[in-house]
């Protein structure tokens, strides 16, 4: 038995189909890290920039709002036990419904906390997984990497459901296996960041509207990467 531990590769999975953004038309499409533009971030106050953001008509929002902080705080629990260690990012994110109620998701994306921590795929890579967001049909969910260093990353995966479908007791019982798995952000702030700029494009593009501000900077810097004015 190998080993060797195998790096996840790095990358982005862009929402929805924008001419202006990533020219493709799928639901989701992979995003090579090079082509990325960089995201600010805070010193700080990590989610200080989205509170003075304006809501938007179709927000990222818990499956479960209720079963959030118990859920959070036995999967905290249980991370320590393993001396691993949940951000505090993830606490302010999960039960601050009016930072999630400014977040778009053109594609109905929606947060669910998983009800263990789950092994990576890959026996050989330390640390367990931490789910916190689903794509409205779990064609792709997107966890926490929690590290043994206390670090994290947030990482996006495919899964396989057992049965072909995910009707199992819960959606984590569920899983067969992961797949593809890919680290799209180096922190929770950097994902979301990310994630709202793209996702404003979105509704931006297909509601007729002008660019503005910083989701017209991130435009730019794409289009400028790909040659365009």
């Amino acid at each position: 038995m190998s080993t060797e531990q195998k790096p996840i590769m790095r990358g982005w999975f862009g929402a929805g189909g924008s001419s202006r953004l990533w020219d493709g038309w799928g639901t989701y499409q992979f995003i090579s890290p090079e082509s990325l533009p960089p995201v600010t971030k805070s010193d700080s106050d990590e989610f200080a920039w989205l509170r003075a953001a304006p809501d938007t008509e179709c927000p990222l929002g818990s499956m479960d709002e209720g079963s959030i902080e118990p859920r959070l705080d036995a999967l905290t629990a249980g991370a320590n036990e393993l001396g691993l260690k949940v951000p505090p990012a993830l606490r302010v994110f999960m039960l601050d419904p009016s930072l999630q109620g400014k977040v778009p998701t053109c594609t109905a994306c929606y947060l669910d906390l998983s009800t263990k921590l789950i092994p990576l795929p890959d026996e050989n890579t330390p640390g367990r997984l931490l789910r916190f967001m689903n794509d409205q049909q779990c064609c792709l969910l997107w966890y926490l990497h929690l590290l043994p260093n206390g670090q994290y990353k947030v990482v996006c995966a495919s899964p396989e459901f057992k049965g072909g479908d995910d009707s199992g007791e819960t959606l984590d019982d569920g899983i067969e296996k992961l797949h593809n798995l890919v680290v799209c952000a180096d922190g929770l702030e950097e994902f979301v960041r990310r994630f709202w700029v793209e996702n404003w494009a979105w509704f931006d593009e297909h509601g007729g509207r002008e660019l503005t501000g910083e989701v017209k900077e991130y435009v730019d810097f794409v289009k400028k990467a790909k040659g365009g004015e």
